[in-house]
C-alpha cells in the first residue's frame, strides 16, 4: 500500500498553499484493513482510533466568510472589493445581464486572481459570498468587507461565523523537503474498539464528510500501517479497546523529483 492523496489536496496544493497549510489542526484516523484505492472515497474497515493533540476532543474549523450583496441597478460595474483592506480584484467587473450574472462574473474575477490567496469566492443569485483561508479561523472575523461600485447598489457585509480548530495536529518547520509533526505536541488517542491497524487518514482541520466526494473539495492524505517501513508505524498494530496509543514519529517527504 501507498500514500494516496485526494482530489481536494491536489487542488488545494495547486491553487491555495502547502502541505502544511493544508493539514495543519486536522486529525489522524486508524482503520482495520486496506486502505481505498483512491483517497476520495469512503473510508472502509473499522474506525479503532483517532489521534488528537494528547486525545483531547477534536474542534472542527470552520472558515469565516463576508458577502456582498447586489441589491439593485442594471448598468454601471462593480470597481472593487477588498478584505481588510487586501484587493480581491484586480479590475472593475461590469455589469452583465442581471445582478446574478454579474455577482457571478464577480466570483471567477476574484478566483482567478494571482494577487488573491487568502480568500475564496461562491455566488448565490446575487450575492457574492467570500471564504478566508483555511487555518485562519476565528482570526479572520471582524475583518471588514468592502466594495466600490457605479451605478449598481450593495451592501457589505464583514467577515464573521470563523471557528478555529482546537486541539488539531501541527507539524514543525520544513528542512531537506520534510515536513515532521510539532515536536512539542503529543499525538495520540483513545482506541474505540478491537482491531490491527492497516491504514489511515489525515484529514484537514475544516469537517470532512467521510463519504465518497465526488466534488474534489476534501482534504485527505491516506497511507498504509505496519511496525515498519510504511507512511505510519507502532510498535504494534493490534489496538485494544480503550487503550491509549500514541504517534511518536510522522515525516511527509516532498522528493526532488
Amino acid at each position: 500500500m501507498t500514500a494516496r492523496i485526494s482530489t481536494g489536496l491536489r487542488n488545494f496544493l495547486s491553487e491555495s498553499g502547502s502541505l502544511k497549510d493544508a493539514l495543519h489542526g486536522g486529525k489522524i484516523l486508524v482503520y482495520s484493513g486496506s486502505q481505498p484505492t483512491t483517497a476520495d472515497a469512503a473510508p472502509t474497515g473499522t474506525l479503532l482510533c483517532t489521534f488528537t493533540d494528547n486525545s483531547g476532543a477534536h474542534t472542527n474549523e470552520v472558515a469565516a466568510t463576508g458577502s456582498v450583496d447586489l441589491t439593485g441597478g442594471a448598468s454601471g460595474s462593480v470597481n472593487s472589493l477588498t478584505v481588510d483592506g487586501i484587493a480581491l480584484l484586480d479590475a472593475s467587473v461590469p455589469f452583465n445581464t442581471s445582478l446574478t450574472q454579474t455577482a457571478a462574473d464577480v466570483v471567477t474575477a476574484i478566483n482567478a486572481s494571482q494577487s488573491n490567496p487568502d480568500y475564496t469566492a461562491s455566488s448565490s443569485g446575487a450575492t457574492i459570498t467570500i471564504t478566508a483561508r483555511r487555518g485562519t479561523g476565528s482570526e479572520a472575523n471582524g475583518l471588514v468587507v468592502a466594495s466600490t461600485t457605479t451605478t449598481i447598489t450593495k451592501t457589505d457585509n464583514n467577515m464573521s461565523g470563523g471557528v478555529s480548530s482546537v486541539n488539531g495536529l501541527k507539524f514543525g518547520q520544513s528542512a531537506a523537503g520534510v515536513l515532521s509533526k510539532l515536536a512539542s505536541q503529543v499525538w495520540s488517542g483513545t482506541a474505540v474498539a478491537n482491531g490491527t491497524a492497516g491504514w489511515f487518514r489525515f484529514v484537514g482541520p475544516i469537517a470532512d464528510s467521510g463519504a465518497l466526494d465526488s466534488s474534489g473539495v476534501q482534504i485527505r492524505l491516506d497511507g498504509a500501517i505496519s511496525t515498519s517501513g510504511q507512511q505510519l508505524n507502532f510498535s504494534s498494530t493490534t489496538f485494544t479497546l480503550s487503550g491509549t496509543q500514541t504517534i511518536t514519529t510522522f515525516d511527509i517527504t516532498v522528493p526532488a523529483s
